[in-house]
């Protein structure tokens, strides 16, 4: 392989010496063979075309993935496991450690080890994944682990211009379109030139989880109100930031939105990295119930997600690719229009029991984003509970203020669907 990346995935990039690492944790109850896990990884990296790139930079800045004659393969590293916490500092070495991107691979292993319990931890590079991709490698690394005879069907990884049939890329009024943004986006950057970077050093994760009573409280206080639990989740951290007098907030958030849905060409199992979000308003009428408001907020995601149009956006973003170099710039100088990124991934697609080991706990997949407004809050669920991990940076929003919008989103969410107390230990650091 060696093709330019889409402006998507160059975001994603951020250039050589930022770390923009997607960190994944699981927890393993039993014993787990070293020989079994190198034989999972390289039949993981074989599979995956994106496992085996490098990234070089053209002379104009703009990276391109480059598959070298020999790939190297995908590292495992084994430490000593010192308490059931340990793999918190690993997570937060991990997260800091940039990736060779010159010589790869853009994805490594970490076996936190005792005798019968463990925490393997995936560490993967944005620009080759996204959330479901980190998930879909942890899933096929413990199934092969447990199973070593498992064999795994190499797949052709698609570019962007792949992603574009014809009729969108030769119409004229998408032509039209696509170098009207691009020229209305160059003038932008160009009147911002004069931002200097923005030195984000002191990033923070906040973690906690609610117990299976709360959870199943909660799954069934929503289903008696007929709201989703992903717009009530949404609803209470939104309600929890406007409790929060002081900060000056901008009264959007930002919902990721998975693109395969409108691509069906891309497999769930197939390693991806082209990133969509959906911009969300604070919902301003307090005049309505909790249940009609959560509903309200679901209505305006899927009315977002309804009006995407995933192949003329990516035709778009392509026209884009030239002003990448400024755009990080810019990226990396700005704040951000919006005031968190709200992501709920729902169940985690892992199986829960094998034949030598089980996953005992799950810890959301999440980044710590070095570009924009960092502040990013992911939910995940596993064994029925659901599992939160709160990041931001302490420049952007203070680490006792996001405590304090955690504590007053887990407030609002016993108030309004439990109607008892929850009792959540955040993982104060």
């Amino acid at each position: 392989m060696k093709r330019r990346m889409g402006f998507l995935e160059a975001s994603m990039y951020a250039g050589a010496n930022t770390p923009v690492n997607v960190v994944f944790t699981v927890r393993i109850d039993g014993q787990l063979r070293e020989e079994n896990l190198h034989v999972a990884l390289g039949k993981v990296q074989n599979k995956h075309p994106l496992l085996h790139v490098t990234v070089e930079e053209d002379v104009r800045g703009i990276p391109w993935y480059a598959t070298p004659e020999q790939a190297s393969p995908i590292p495992l590293r084994i430490v000593r496991r010192f308490s059931d916490d340990h793999w918190k500092n690993e997570a937060e070495t991990e997260w800091k450690t940039m990736f060779d991107m010159a010589g790869g691979p853009l994805a490594r292993l970490v076996w936190i080890r005792a005798q019968h319990c463990s925490e393997l931890m995936l560490v993967c590079h944005h620009c080759i994944c996204d959330a479901t991709s980190v998930i879909t490698i942890m899933r096929e690394i413990l199934e092969i682990t447990d199973r070593p005879d498992i064999e795994l069907s190499p797949y052709t990884s698609l570019s962007i211009r792949e992603l574009i049939p014809n009729q969108v890329r030769r119409n004229v009024l998408n032509k039209i379109t696509a170098r009207l943004i691009a020229g209305i986006t160059w003038i932008y950057l160009r009147t911002v030139s004069h931002m200097k970077e923005i030195r984000k050093d002191h990033f923070y994760t906040i973690r906690w989880k609610l117990s299976n009573e709360e959870t199943a409280a909660v799954l069934a206080r929503c289903k008696k109100e007929g709201i989703s639990v992903n717009s009530a989740l949404c609803l209470v951290f939104m309600k929890a930031f406007e409790s929060m007098p002081h900060l000056k907030l901008k009264g959007k958030i930002f919902c990721p939105v998975d693109i395969r849905r409108f691509l069906p060409e891309v497999k769930k199992d197939h390693l991806f990295a082209f990133p969509s979000v959906a911009g969300i308003p604070f919902l301003r009428n307090q005049k309505l119930s909790f249940p009609q408001q959560a509903n309200q907020l679901k209505e305006r995601l899927y009315s977002e997600i309804a009006s995407t149009n995933a192949r003329k956006m990516l035709m778009f973003t392509e026209y884009l690719v030239p002003l990448y170099p400024r755009s990080i710039r810019y990226a990396k100088a700005g704040k951000g229009p919006h005031d968190f990124n709200f992501s709920n991934l729902g169940r985690i697609d892992i199986g829960e029991d094998y034949d030598t080991f089980r996953v005992a706990e799950v810890h959301s997949p999440y980044s710590q984003f070095p570009m924009g407004n960092p502040t990013k809050i992911v939910i995940s669920t596993f064994r029925q509970q659901i599992d939160f991990a709160f990041a931001s940076e302490d420049g952007f929003l203070k680490y006792q203020e996001a405590v304090a919008i955690g504590e007053k989103a887990m407030q609002l969410l016993a108030d309004n669907l439990t109607g008892v107390e929850l009792t959540p230990s955040l993982d104060l650091k």
